[in-house]
């Protein structure tokens, strides 16, 4: 299920289990967890997303639902395990984003849900308005390989867990190098993996989750969607195992506002392309 462009990054939802999520401080609205959703694909790979404002759609990330045939979206379901009555869904439909397979950066979609969510039992989330500043704090968010960051000892996924980090990663041309990466390369997020700070990392499963983020009235906004990891250039050991070094890849999900308008909100008329 690997998008065109993505092969240079470590794709969570199907790498082995190795980068880890460690438990973070919590968000001060609680609730905001519930809509942090656990993916099955048709494939039977396990995937993360957010249940967005309107509780009809999913946001994910391109590649967890790359590939699929239209015969069997279907056969996907979606579950809120940490909402009241745990609600879970078929898959209805599925849009990706229409730069998800010109460039690698733009690796997000959409599901769309069978069975809408209402919003008396989740609150869907909205998407941060503006870009994510540097150093930017978030609280990464999935229900993939848990762990403590020690490589092989590792939890299998299918739990909810939270872990804290920030974007500090500088795009230097080097690092862009490294990464397969031009210097244009989109919405993408950085952020390292260091010892002794207690800080989140990603694991197989952990694709399409959200960075969540507290505005000043404490209300929850996704900030990021997960993409995957890759060695860098100051990995521990220049394997991707989950030892400290890494690099964790996310989207800007400030700039999916103009696509994700017209599913949020629509009354305005626009020709969509359904996968």
């Amino acid at each position: 299920m690997r998008s065109a462009g993505l092969t240079a990054i470590a794709l969570l939802s199907l790498g082995t289990a190795g980068a880890i999520v460690v438990d973070g401080p919590s968000l001060k609205e609680e609730p905001s967890v519930a809509a942090i959703a656990r993916i099955h694909t048709p494939s039977g790979l396990i995937a993360s997303g957010t249940l967005l404002a309107g509780g009809r759609y999913v946001l994910t990330a391109a590649h967890v639902v790359a590939d699929i045939p239209g015969g069997r979206i279907s056969r996907g379901l979606v579950e809120f395990p940490s909402g009241a009555g745990r609600p879970r869904s078929r898959w209805k439909a599925v849009y990706t984003h229409p730069k998800a397979l010109e460039h690698r950066a733009w690796d997000a979609a959409l599901i769309e849900l069978a069975c809408p969510v209402g919003v008396d039992v989740i609150v869907g989330l909205p998407v941060t308005t503006a870009p994510a500043p540097n150093d930017l704090p978030v609280h990464f968010g999935g229900y993939g390989h848990r762990g403590n960051g020690l490589q092989g000892d590792f939890k299998p996924p299918g739990v909810l867990t939270l872990g804290r980090n920030c974007f500090d990663q500088e795009l230097t041309p080097e690092l862009l190098l490294v990464l397969g990466l031009s210097r244009d390369c989109g919405p993408l997020l950085l952020h390292r993996f260091d010892p002794g700070r207690n800080e989140g990392h990603f694991a197989a499963g952990d694709s399409g989750g959200p960075g969540l983020v507290s505005d000043a009235e404490g209300r929850v906004h996704v900030a990021s969607i997960i993409l995957g990891r890759h060695r860098g250039t100051s990995d521990s050991d220049h394997r991707l195992n989950g030892s400290f070094g890494e690099l964790g890849l996310s989207l800007d999900a400030s700039v999916l506002r103009p696509w994700l308008q017209p599913f949020l909100y629509p009354s305005r008329q626009v020709t969509i392309n359904v996968k």
